[in-house]
């Protein structure tokens, strides 16, 4: 580690810092888009967005379980930038029609019901057996010999690809393209309040589906993905949107965070000056860690159904939630230290996950991807450093990790 990183990470250690600050570095804190919000109130209203924002560990955990607030957010949930203007649909209505059907966005019965008929891809069982497919294609992407090795375009990217290809059930030909269409989706969760967002969302989401129904038309793996919803498609459970809703939201998450969130914890450690020891040392605990201190999904929306009281605020019926969910996993009212990143620290619950009946259904499925990653990367190499600074673009709002890249070599140098 260079003498600079050291020094960023000993202050850290002392004051509190966030890691990724380095002194004389140009790249900004990607910490610090959320982080300024605990020094506010835990709950408090936002008159530019017209929103709550929810920052408190306590009080997130509570909002996630009151039936009052609902996930059905794209329905009607709008902030001031999507006030209806000539042209545009005056319905309240957001992203597309396919989007508010996943059932992330759905309340039950219709959310258990759409989650129920894939909730067995994600079992003990299953995972147990689909640990043999990730640790092999994990030591695939890793066994070239190269000087530098970028986590996003030789890791993170292919193996989050290939992986939800192999447990829906689509052709792996496919996995190439899952980084192509995941942007503009994402951009539409956020920002569709702008033209061209839709124009490219719309365009992503209907290639997707186009993929879909080939592999359907195809041999489908049994226990698949694609076979599950097309035999509750078969027995009359669901319709067709239903297939191309719940198949597009697996593929969009089952790609998009794992794929971040990989990028990210090998960027915090980095950056935190925690070494390759870190890695593979109980590497379910590490992947916990690095979980709570920079997670793939910053916030979740929630719709009030009804007024909810919480923290000494009454938040209206027809008000818009935004949850901060990396915020409140650095609150440091539960979280001692929150923004040291430790190794050894004990964790009895983070909210990267979402909490209660929106608990996310692939949760298991990115804790094994980013803990055999991860632990690859340890055992390749006895040191890691940067071989250049992250290359991150914005894309309507989100900021998208492009590269990173690494150099890994041996204590002594050899």
């Amino acid at each position: 580690m260079s003498d600079t990183r050291q020094a960023a990470a000993d202050t850290a250690l002392r004051t509190g810092r966030c890691p990724y600050h380095v002194t004389g570095r140009a790249q900004a804190d990607p910490c610090m888009d959320y982080l300024h919000l605990r020094d506010d109130e835990p709950v408090r209203w936002d008159e530019d967005l017209g929103v709550w924002l929810v920052t408190g560990f306590r009080e997130v955990t509570e909002l996630l379980r009151n039936p009052s607030l609902s996930a059905a957010w794209p329905e009607q949930g709008r902030t001031r930038l999507h006030t209806p203007v000539e042209g545009r649909s005056g319905d309240g209505s957001r992203t597309s029609e396919l989007v508010r059907k996943w059932f992330m966005f759905n309340d039950d019965p219709a959310h258990a019901d759409a989650r129920k008929i894939v909730a067995p891809l994600f079992s003990a069982e299953r995972l147990a057996a689909a640990r043999t497919f990730v640790e092999g294609l994990v030591d695939e992407l890793l066994a070239p010999e190269r000087d530098v090795l970028d986590v996003m375009d030789d890791l993170a990217v292919p193996l989050s690809s290939r992986v939800i290809c192999h447990i829906l059930g689509l052709p792996e030909d496919i996995a190439p393209r899952l980084a192509v269409w995941a942007p503009d989706i994402a951009a539409l969760l956020v920002a569709d309040y702008l033209p061209e967002v839709v124009t490219r969302g719309y365009q992503a989401l209907h290639e997707v589906t186009a993929a879909v129904d080939e592999a359907l038309r195809g041999e489908v793996p049994e226990d698949s993905g694609l076979w599950l919803l097309r035999e509750a498609h078969r027995r009359g459970e669901i319709g067709l949107q239903d297939v191309w809703a719940t198949a597009s939201l697996l593929i969009y998450a089952g790609f998009e965070t794992t794929s971040t969130f990989i990028g990210k914890a090998v960027r915090a450690t980095l950056h935190a000056g925690a070494g390759t020891d870190f890695l593979t040392a109980g590497p379910a605990a590490v992947v916990e860690e690095l979980l709570r201190f920079d997670t793939s999904v910053q916030q979740v929306a929630r719709f009030a159904a009804a007024p909810v009281d919480v923290a000494g605020k009454r938040i209206a019926a027809g008000d818009l939630v935004l949850i901060m969910l990396g915020a409140a996993n650095r609150d440091p009212d539960v979280f001692d230290g929150p923004d040291h990143l430790r190794p050894g620290r004990e964790i009895r619950r983070h909210l990267t996950f979402g909490f209660g009946a929106h608990y996310c259904l692939g949760a298991g499925l990115a804790r094994l991807e980013a803990e055999v990653a991860l632990r690859g990367l340890g055992e390749r190499w006895d040191v890691i450093e940067e071989a250049a600074a992250p290359v991150t673009r914005s894309h309507y709002g989100l900021t998208v990790m492009e590269h990173l890249k690494i150099r890994g070599g041996t204590r002594n140098g050899a």
